[in-house]
């Protein structure tokens, strides 16, 4: 494709589209909730008050295959090569729905998503397996079978912490819009234009959806539907990141070690995976299954210090970006395990950082 095919104008006339078509499908999907009750249930865990619809994850899935239908007739746009990615990505999120309303245990939803995570890398030739890490912790060739078996454990692992961002208002859109764009470039230079129009398409979806989240009269959760399907997105993207990098322009253009890649996919998402480690911690600390659910998140620790929905998923989205940000300019200087350690550190400090905020919480309520 030509370096001068006007691609800004094509992703904005994508992304205004993706806003019009999920305007009218959230619209069309509120009017089915409220036909069927499709509501979210209130309990003491809960982040939220009053009527909430769910499941309206379901539509970022409709969008995206609508997309692929008519998106794939352009000649720089192979929808029909990643028709097995954007299938599972469909299936993940039915079986969120389902899970959003009939109660699955965590071992048995799990269990299905390795079997369709396992039969989407062995089957799809478009999305490689993690087979070799450059040199990252001084590991680089692990085989097929070892590969295979990382890359989804990183799958599940990814979703897991996505999935546990959507407890409160605007969070879970936030901070994918925000991830979505930031590998606009990336992706672009790489002449990824596929990944890049599922990108406009989850940025546009996700705009429009935060409307409907923070509405009084029709408001809307994604719920797993929702979560699991922008979970598996940002696995899919983390792991191309990786695989990609040793054929990456973004290498030559910043000048980074291959080694560190790893290292800086894993910055992407620190704030999530933070608050899943410490979440497992707690509850097995606790003698409780690492899996059962509680009111124990880094946001209900900032909702319950005062912030409001709004400014808790600005600032664990600000202070992810921070995070990254601060790996990518230091990566030039250090080794992949000298890297590794200082994210661990920046991670410790952000730890310690809320867990100050939970105790002072603990005292007022006592006080």
């Amino acid at each position: 494709m030509s370096s001068d095919f006007p691609f800004f104008i094509y992703y904005l006339g994508l992304l205004l589209a993706t806003i019009f078509l999920s305007r009218f499908i959230f619209r069309k999907y509120i009017q089915f909730a409220k036909s069927y009750n499709l509501k979210k249930l209130t309990n003491e865990r809960a982040a939220h008050k009053g009527i909430v619809f769910t499941g309206g994850g379901v539509v970022y899935a409709a969008v995206i295959m609508v997309a692929a239908l008519i998106l794939d007739n352009l000649d720089f746009v192979e929808f029909s090569n990643f028709s097995p990615i954007v299938a599972t990505a469909i299936l993940v999120s039915i079986l969120g729905f389902y899970d959003d309303f009939i109660e699955i245990s965590a071992f048995n939803k799990y269990i299905v998503l390795t079997f369709l995570i396992l039969m989407l890398l062995y089957a799809n030739s478009t999305l490689p397996i993690i087979q070799n890490l450059n040199g990252f912790l001084g590991i680089n060739n692990i085989g097929f079978i070892p590969g295979l078996i990382f890359t989804s454990f990183v799958y599940l692992s990814i979703m897991n912490a996505i999935n546990l961002t959507d407890g409160i208002d605007g969070y879970l859109a936030i901070f994918s819009i925000f991830f979505f764009t930031s590998l606009l470039y990336n992706f672009d230079i790489n002449q990824f234009y596929t990944l890049n129009s599922v990108s406009v398409i989850i940025i546009g979806s996700n705009a429009m959806f935060l409307r409907y989240n923070f509405s009084k009269g029709k408001k809307l959760f994604v719920g797993d539907a929702g979560s699991l399907f922008i979970g598996f997105w940002i696995a899919t993207y983390l792991i191309t990141y990786i695989t990609s990098a040793p054929n990456s322009r973004l290498i030559d253009v910043y000048s980074i070690s291959i080694e560190n890649i790893p290292v800086i996919a894993i910055s992407m998402i620190s704030i999530p995976v933070l608050d899943t480690l410490r979440v497992m911690l707690v509850r097995v600390l606790k003698r409780k299954s690492p899996f059962a659910a509680d009111r124990n998140h880094l946001h209900h620790i900032l909702l319950d210090s005062g912030m409001t929905h709004l400014r808790t998923s600005l600032f664990l989205t600000i202070i992810n970006w921070f995070n990254c940000i601060a790996i990518f300019l230091m990566e030039q200087n250090f080794n992949s395990k000298q890297l590794t350690v200082i994210y661990i550190f920046i991670s410790l400090c952000w730890y310690i950082f809320f867990e100050y905020i939970n105790r002072k919480n603990i005292r007022s309520l006592k006080g």
